[in-house]
């Protein structure tokens, strides 16, 4: 079972205006993002922007250029089931991504479908919805794991109990020379099917538990099955 445990506060929600922060900048080509359309959601891949711009002169004599998101566009691979969704030429859409360890949404509409190759072409947004991702947010999940210390050659079981982007919540029967600060690798198999493997993480807090041992760890950088998985799960931005 997964269960996706978070809190929607609004304190956590930023506006980012595209004219200084450009969407492509977050999101790269072949990262996947969600079109929401009527209340569903579909899975696809970023294929890149079309941007044009117009640089006005501000106060000081300084240029600034700003993105004109009437001739700009945004392109995505065309999602699986298109036609049976639906989909109609200004359609209004809500796209997701994940980035950084936060989820970023922004408002756009359908404006043309590719066929050859088949993308959709939507409309470049004015301003994106940053929703920052805590600590708290985390994913319940029970995987058995593969536990190894830094420049050890030992291996031990565990189980991983809840995940998010940024950290997890490992199970051990017993300590046997791990302590606050420590470096281990993590593998184990996400809910998903994908395969994680040899994963860094530091021990961050170690608490005891009906005679278990229940680590929190902080991953030391970002597993693209882990955010992917998260960001499936998430479902911080209805």
């Amino acid at each position: 079972m997964v269960v996706a445990e978070q809190s929607k506060s609004a304190s956590e929600v930023a506006t980012l205006y595209t004219a200084t922060n450009p969407v492509e900048k977050l999101c790269a080509v072949d990262d996947p993002v969600i079109i929401e359309w009527k209340g569903k959601r579909y899975a696809t891949l970023m294929r890149g922007v079309k941007v044009e711009v117009i640089a006005t002169n501000s106060a000081g004599g300084k240029g600034r250029v700003s993105i004109l998101p009437e001739m700009s566009c945004f392109i995505t691979d065309m999602p699986k089931g298109h036609a049976a969704a639906g989909f109609v030429n200004s359609a209004p859409l809500t796209m997701r991504f994940l980035s950084g360890g936060a989820v970023y949404a922004f408002k756009t509409a359908l404006v043309r479908v590719h066929n050859q190759p088949p993308v959709f072409v939507m409309e470049y947004p004015d301003k994106l919805q940053r929703y920052n991702l805590r600590g708290s947010e985390r994913i319940s999940i029970v995987s058995r794991a593969r536990i190894s210390l830094d420049f050890s050659s030992d291996h031990r079981a565990g189980a991983v109990l809840d995940i998010s982007v940024s950290g997890a919540r490992i199970g051990l029967e017993s300590l046997n020379g791990l302590s606050l600060g420590s470096k281990l690798h993590l593998s184990f198999t996400l809910p998903n099917g994908m395969a994680v493997s040899q994963l860094t993480a530091v021990v961050r807090n170690i608490s005891e538990e009906n005679g278990k041992y229940l680590l929190g760890v902080g991953f030391s950088g970002h597993d693209p099955a882990v955010s992917g998985f998260c960001r499936n799960c998430l479902d911080c931005l209805e």
